[in-house]
């Protein structure tokens, strides 16, 4: 980061900040709610469920790293540090607009960096809780149209950030090779277990 940032350079940088911390955050939001009960049918969530188990590490990875990654990520537009990218240095005033119409979306994801992913709070008596779906649907509207206000009066321009949603198609995808996947090893195992080593097979009996 140079010494003085252009307003074009932190309007650049926030581009693909936006677009990587909405990625992550469709990411996490696919794999965590995918197997509640309260957002999809009970037989859908059941097979998400079964599907995240075939590989639990990695799914539990991948879905507290998306977490972890687009709090983190989204919080860099509020950065108060002087030696840091922030909205507040393209336009103060708009930016502690947006803070404050926000403020308790913000206020919860930066108790999450600050007393869970910065460093682990010893008080166990504080409860960090995640904001609900709706309310982080609502933040990432909000942000992006923040955005693109922004840009649209310093340089004419805006930009299309629906495209991070497509990563929840590419998940879909993949839960849904991995049960193709998983079902093809049961039948084989089926197969070698249940006829090929059986002692029972007409070619042993005949």
């Amino acid at each position: 980061m140079s010494k003085n940032p252009t307003n074009k350079e932190i309007i650049d940088y926030f581009m693909s900040n936006i677009y990587e911390s909405f990625s992550a955050y469709n990411a996490w939001k696919m794999i965590f709610l995918s197997k509640s009960k309260k957002v999809v049918s009970e037989e859908m969530a059941k097979r998400y469920v079964e599907i995240q188990k075939y590989h639990k590490d990695f799914f539990v990875t991948i879905e507290q790293s998306c977490l972890v990654h687009f709090v983190i990520m989204s919080l860099h537009s509020f950065d108060r540090r002087d030696d840091s990218y922030s909205l507040y240095k393209v336009n103060q005033k708009g930016t502690e607009t947006f803070v404050k119409n926000n403020k308790k979306v913000i206020k919860a994801l930066r108790d999450l960096r600050n007393k869970l992913f910065a460093h682990k709070d010893i008080n166990k008596n504080n409860q960090y809780k995640i904001p609900s779906v709706i309310s982080l649907d609502s933040f990432f509207r909000n942000l992006m149209e923040f955005y693109n206000k922004l840009t649209s009066k310093l340089y004419s321009s805006s930009t299309n950030f629906s495209n991070a949603e497509s990563v929840k198609r590419d998940i879909e995808l993949l839960f849904m090779n991995l049960y193709r996947g998983e079902a093809i090893r049961k039948r084989e195992i089926n197969i070698k277990w249940l006829w090929e080593k059986s002692n029972k097979k007409a070619s042993d009996i005949l």
